[in-house]
């Protein structure tokens, strides 16, 4: 079949064979097949959908596109975590240490921001220096060295997987869950982990928005999981509201940092509930043992210490991480309790700083972003400073933030 033809037995929501899915995927890695023919492909997945049987073809294709990791060379017992994706999302850059320092291997391959929601490789990116392209060779030796490597997806590692993510980032194609199981699940196979934890972001300001779509998507990834023989293991969490008080590139790496040094709240206990659930299915020992084993690490500075061996070992510099030049204070124009903070509204405004892509090749701006001053239920007088907004020019967005704060009497 030509391309076309393809692209429309999708838009009439017919199943593609094994065969076209190759045509027109691998054409598209090799060049054959243009941007805005992969665009009208994927809005015609978006709308309906795929079988599980091509939804495993395109997983397939993603992780043969490259070449797999060899985790025999990797001593020690492998362990691997994905988020789907949410406002202020820095779990694996806690977890990934977390796990080093308990003795385990965690290699990740990660993407970058998706629509308004933030991407792990562009927050690395904010350190200078970092290298987020590795080499097998760099990736299993850095691995085994720290304990906690990750990279993008390379020439060697799911490249195209790379390619179709960068291009559904700018073309609203984002939410599927066939797409982002086959996305997900090529880069963990890519590197051989046998037990992956899933946290499955929900809400407003995540990729899923409703229960429904979560409980889809992990049946989908334990699936896809199981016709690989790996323990997938999904943890659905709340993402109505940003993670953590930091959102935007460098402003992260730093909020990271302080959960690592001891910050307690929301974000923190997270990080020590997805740990604690993946240590113990990993080490099969009891959830409250790893659970204090966990916290254990955390509080004796071991977790940071592999944090910063990390940052050092692929090329970082901690020191000369820099926040945008301008800080303006936001302040309440009314009084009473913060019933919520939009998550969603805060991506999209860390998006219009400079903060992420919206179209392809879009430079990013890594120091901006939000710092939240003020927190569910807190008390509110009129004049508080509810957040500082970091940017790199004098534009007034007082407005635009207020909307992502609700205040009830």
């Amino acid at each position: 079949m030509s391309i076309i033809d393809i692209i429309d037995k999708k838009r009439r929501g017919e199943e593609l064979s094994k065969a076209e899915l190759s045509e027109i995927f691998l054409g598209y890695q090799s060049e054959k097949v243009e941007d805005y023919q992969m665009s009208s492909l994927l809005m015609a997945i978006c709308i309906n959908g795929m079988t599980m049987e091509e939804t495993l073809t395109l997983t397939d294709l993603m992780l043969y596109s490259g070449q797999k990791m060899d985790s025999s060379k990797v001593e020690g017992l492998m362990v691997d975590k994905h988020s789907t994706g949410g406002v202020g999302d820095k779990t694996s850059l806690i977890i990934g240490p977390i796990m080093a320092a308990l003795g385990l291997k965690m290699g990740k391959l990660s993407g970058r921001g998706l629509g308004f929601t933030g991407g792990t490789i562009d927050k690395l990116e904010s350190i200078p220096g970092f290298r987020v392209a590795l080499t097998k060779e760099e990736f299993i030796y850095d691995l085994n060295k720290v304990g906690f490597t990750e990279c993008e997806q390379t020439p060697e590692f799911t490249p195209l997987d790379k390619k179709i993510y960068n291009l559904r980032s700018v073309t609203g194609t984002v939410s599927s869950i066939p797409l982002i199981a086959s996305s997900v699940m090529s880069k963990k196979l890519a590197v051989g982990a046998d037990f992956i934890l899933i946290d499955l972001k929900v809400g407003s300001g995540a990729l899923i928005q409703t229960k429904k779509e979560a409980v889809e998507l992990a049946s989908t990834l334990i699936e896809i999981g199981k016709a690989y023989n790996k323990i997938v293991i999904p943890v659905l969490t709340d993402m109505n509201r940003p993670l953590g008080d930091n959102v935007g590139n460098a402003l992260e790496i730093i909020e990271a940092m302080d959960v690592l040094k001891g910050k307690t709240g929301v974000l923190r206990d997270l990080v020590i509930e997805l740990s604690s659930t993946l240590y113990s299915r990993a080490k099969k020992i009891n959830l409250d043992v790893a659970k204090e084993e966990v916290k254990k690490c955390l509080d004796n500075g071991l977790a940071y210490e592999k944090f910063m061996e990390f940052v050092k070992m692929q090329g970082g510099d901690i020191d000369k991480l820099e926040l945008a030049s301008v800080m303006k204070p936001v302040y309440a124009s009314e009084e009473g309790r913060l019933k919520d903070i939009s998550a969603r509204e805060i991506g999209r405004l860390v998006l219009e700083l400079g903060g992420g892509r919206k179209k392809k090749g879009d430079a990013i701006d890594y120091g901006v972003g939000i710092v939240i001053n003020k927190h569910i239920d807190d008390n509110i007088v009129k004049g508080d400073i509810l957040c500082y907004l970091y940017q790199n020019d004098e534009l007034d967005r007082t407005d635009d933030v207020l909307k992502a704060f609700t205040i009830v009497k």
